[in-house]
């Protein structure tokens, strides 16, 4: 069953002292555990006691916008390696990579998802499980915490250039269009928040390559951690990642090594958000960054991705990363030489 951090439900909690909400009544309706329990760090939970929480948390407040505000409370958990990843990395784009990188040190799934636009990247969140009421308020909050953060972190007022919503509108937006100032759409395909090519090039404040790579082997070793893969896009993910290079990396070949008909996988993957050329892709412009940091030919990296050509290689990484290869590790090499 997919879990995540007890960490989060913690947080859930003290945001809800601080609404003035009744803590013990909210942990024998929801959570089913006791306060002390959850400051265990590696401790797991089922996906389900966070959903309960927040959903206990409206009722009890009343608070039909309850994700914008809990996404406003300014709380860092400093046992939390995966954050001060995000907090040191060197851009926007930079924390977008990272962010999806380590997601699983908070919860299981690729609920974060980086994507590539014609204007620049934006970030897609997706709630794991059959959708619930409580999941309006985590992609709100999701989203909310992603615009306030860029801004606290890049020191600009950075606005989005579109902020999507599954969900359908609230009667009352105002404090949303407030809060984001950009276009929203709901009732959309994806919830998701776009930033443009120049925004996602802006300097982090908090910028430190040497804290960056200490937070980096710390996060590496919370997820060396964690029990085994449990969702099914993280197991076709890790297929494709041994496949692509000299093996068959097609969806039959996957399902054929992970034992599951191509039909059920398919459903599967879908039911959690993703489709499997999604999952090649992103896997694909996430090992591109990491092969051409380590000074790889990028023959070797086209080889390595499972392009016959190089010239396809080409093609996709001007798409994923706005510039050509050779640009890319030239302006890497640089930074890392500075």
């Amino acid at each position: 069953m997919p879990s995540l951090s007890a960490r989060l439900a913690r947080q859930a909690l003290r945001i809800a002292s601080r609404m003035g909400l009744p803590v013990e009544t909210l942990l024998r309706r929801a959570v089913g555990l006791r306060l002390e329990d959850l400051d265990d760090p590696e401790l797991r939970v089922p996906y389900a006691v966070l959903d309960d929480l927040l959903e206990e948390m409206e009722a009890l407040s009343g608070d039909a916008n309850l994700g914008l505000h809990i996404a406003r409370v300014d709380m860092v958990d400093l046992d939390d390696p995966a954050t001060f990843v995000v907090l040191t990395s060197a851009t926007l784009r930079d924390s977008m990579e990272r962010g999806v990188r380590y997601q699983r040190v908070w919860g299981d799934g690729e609920r974060f998802l980086m994507e590539d636009t014609e204007r620049g990247v934006r970030m897609r969140f997706t709630p794991v499980g059959a959708w619930r009421p409580a999941h309006r308020h985590l992609v709100e909050a999701a989203l909310s915490q992603f615009v306030t953060g860029v801004r606290a972190f890049t020191g600009e007022d950075v606005h989005p250039l579109r902020v999507r919503f599954v969900h359908a509108a609230p009667k009352d937006v105002s404090e949303h269009q407030a809060l984001f100032q950009a276009p929203l759409e709901f009732d959309a395909p994806f919830s998701d928040i776009e930033f443009s090519h120049e925004d996602a090039s802006r300097p982090f404040v908090h910028a430190d390559s040497l804290l960056h790579a200490m937070f980096e082997r710390l996060a590496q070793r919370a997820l060396e951690k964690l029990p085994a893969l449990s969702t099914t896009a993280d197991r076709v993910r890790e297929q494709v990642r041994q496949a692509l290079s000299g093996g068959d990396a097609s969806f039959q070949a996957v399902a054929r090594a992970l034992r599951v008909p191509p039909r059920t996988l398919q459903r599967r993957l879908a039911e959690e958000g993703h489709s499997y050329a999604g999952i090649v892709d992103t896997l694909r412009r996430e090992l591109s960054g990491i092969y051409l940091r380590r000074r790889m030919s990028i023959a070797e990296v086209s080889f390595l991705l499972g392009y016959a050509e190089p010239a396809a290689f080409h093609r996709a990484f001007k798409r994923w990363w706005g510039q050509s290869p050779e640009r890319f590790r030239r302006e890497q090499q640089g930074s890392s030489s500075s």
